[in-house]
């Protein structure tokens, strides 16, 4: 009888200190993918702000001036259209509209 007992009690002080350790092991679980979500919205805020500056109009200006070679169009290389809407579903969609400019 006293065996028995003795098993039992051993039994529940294992299962005691199971829980305990799979408590411990969920929270160091928990800790590693908390820092984890923390260092990836770091990363994304990064991200984010790269991608803000290098979309910004002066930094493409910059790029396609510099890299590209392009540059601004004097005012004879501009073409004002005017009052043209978009093509309905009757009228086939390659037609052509003329732009009146000067040169």
């Amino acid at each position: 009888m006293k065996f028995l007992a003795g098993t039992v009690l051993l039994a529940l002080a294992l299962c005691a200190v199971w829980e305990k350790m799979d408590i411990y092991r969920t929270g160091y679980a928990i800790e590693q993918l908390q820092a984890w979500k923390k260092q990836a919205q770091q990363e994304q805020k990064m991200l984010k702000l790269e991608f803000a500056r290098l979309t910004a109009p002066d930094q493409i200006e910059r790029v396609a001036v510099s890299r590209l070679g392009m540059t601004q169009p004097r005012y004879n290389q501009v073409v004002l259209v005017q009052g043209v809407s978009p093509p309905s579903r009757n009228e086939p969609a390659g037609r052509v509209v003329r732009a009146s400019h000067t040169r």
